[in-house]
């Protein structure tokens, strides 16, 4: 406690600030420096087993709920919370820093640049036998691979700290945000998808479970409008060009692999899907009961959408306009992957059933003109789709599971949006056909 003060103020200080926290090349004397990263790691690992143990001292078999009943009794003081969030969400900035200037020729150090890539270690998870990265030729691989190592255990440490944080002590919802939001949510544009990923698992979710309904909008908000923009940005665009292409050309955002083009490609989807399981664990989230408690039935009468925002998240991100920044192609990874599909086809669900029961236009014509045409084409088996050679690459297992949720959900909306109406259209003859026939008739003409 007694060196989180001074730690504090040289952190804040202008003069560091300027030196280490404006220019990504300067960054180098520090992280070159064994001292200060041992330094910095023992103390965020200290943090981390302060956590911890109040976690374990507080816990009452319902901890993953996140509904702590008393304030967590820290022995040095009760400032300590905050003092530690700041240091660390100071020190995640200046690691994220790393990664924040994507030109070619930027002036990062090249010892720095080799350890941000995606590790030999981390490269074997999905490949058993790889040669994916640069070869070393003029660069201290010792210090290289202690950089990396450290950069990669400091950044997933840190990120955990904030989710233990928020279960055992909801006292941080009460804080000063801006420093959590700009760490946490404004570097993210220049995040990769495994970095991403694991921002969202650690931290984001932790936060969005136990964010009282009075801090969403300080929180919840913030975080999820710099994360939709993302998936709608770069996300979207790798499983375009996945798609249409044949691969996700963004390599940046895959930590610029080197190697065999095949085992690259390869390695690629692998990081892709990953990430994409990650998103759809927190759509998932975002649309579960616990959440969302005033959100109608299809089936119940038309509702004031501020009134539903009340006791719904996922009325409260609409009444903020939050799916404005969010496309079809950010969800069409999840439909492909069947792990993915499980948690992301909930939030389908709740989407039509939030546009039902709001009338709400702008929800509508998401479903109508971009979540049903995707639907339409992820079913179609034409040998031309991009598509369909996409689904039968991934998995066999997309066949018999994601597929049959995907076609209830289109059943969903065209029993809400279509039926009547082109029951209308076609007169009684139309009246005769169940709704069943109705759609495998209108999927045909689709």
């Amino acid at each position: 406690m007694s060196l989180l003060k001074p730690l504090n103020k040289i952190w804040t200080q202008p003069e560091w600030n300027e030196e280490y926290m404006h220019y990504t090349y300067r960054l180098t004397g520090l992280l070159c420096n064994d001292q200060f990263r041992e330094t910095i790691c023992l103390l965020v690992k200290s943090f981390e087993e302060e956590i911890k143990g109040s976690k374990i001292e507080h816990s009452t078999g319902t901890q993953e709920k996140c509904r702590p009943t008393s304030t967590t009794n820290y022995p040095c003081s009760s400032t300590f919370p905050q003092l530690m969030l700041a240091l660390l969400l100071r020190i995640l900035h200046f690691i994220h820093m790393a990664w924040m200037d994507r030109s070619e020729c930027y002036d990062l150090p090249e010892i720095i640049w080799r350890a941000r890539l995606i590790s030999t270690n981390e490269i074997s998870t999905f490949l058993k036998e790889n040669n994916t990265l640069p070869a070393n030729d003029g660069v201290d691989v010792r210090r290289m691979n202690a950089i990396g190592t450290w950069l990669r255990e400091i950044r997933e440490t840190g990120y955990n700290i904030i989710g233990l944080y928020a279960s055992v002590e909801r006292s941080i919802f009460g804080l000063d945000c801006s420093l959590s939001i700009n760490t946490l949510a404004m570097d993210i544009s220049s995040m990769e998808f495994d970095h991403v990923g694991k921002l969202i698992q650690l931290s984001f979710i932790p936060l969005v479970r136990c964010c009282p309904r009075g801090c969403w909008d300080k929180w919840v908000l913030l975080l999820l409008e710099s994360l939709f923009f993302y998936c709608k940005d770069i996300f979207g665009y790798a499983w375009l060009s996945l798609i249409h292409e044949g691969r996700a050309e963004v390599p940046a955002y895959f930590g610029n692999l080197y190697g065999p083009e095949e085992k690259v490609k390869k390695l690629e989807v692998e990081l892709l899907l990953k990430f994409t399981r990650s998103v759809s664990y927190l759509l998932g989230v975002l649309a579960s009961e616990e959440f969302n408690s005033g959100l109608p039935q299809l089936n119940c009468p038309k509702s004031d959408l501020k009134s539903i925002s009340s006791s719904s998240l996922m009325g409260y991100l609409l009444l903020h306009n939050c799916f404005g920044r969010f496309s079809m192609y950010s969800l069409f990874g999840s439909l492909v992957d069947y792990q993915a599909a499980k948690e992301a086809l909930p939030f389908c669900h709740a989407l039509i059933r939030l546009a039902v029961a709001t009338d709400d236009e702008r929800l509508k014509q998401f479903i109508l003109n971009e979540m049903l045409p995707t639907l339409v084409r992820f079913d179609d088996r034409s040998p031309p789709s991009g598509i369909s050679w996409l689904r039968s690459e991934l998995s066999s297992s997309i066949e018999v599971s994601s597929m049959k949720d995907v076609v209830g959900l289109c059943r969903e909306i065209y029993d809400v949006y279509l039926h009547n109406q082109i029951t209308i259209m076609k007169g009684e003859q139309q009246n005769r056909k169940t709704c069943s026939d109705g759609l495998s008739d209108w999927f045909e003409k689709e």
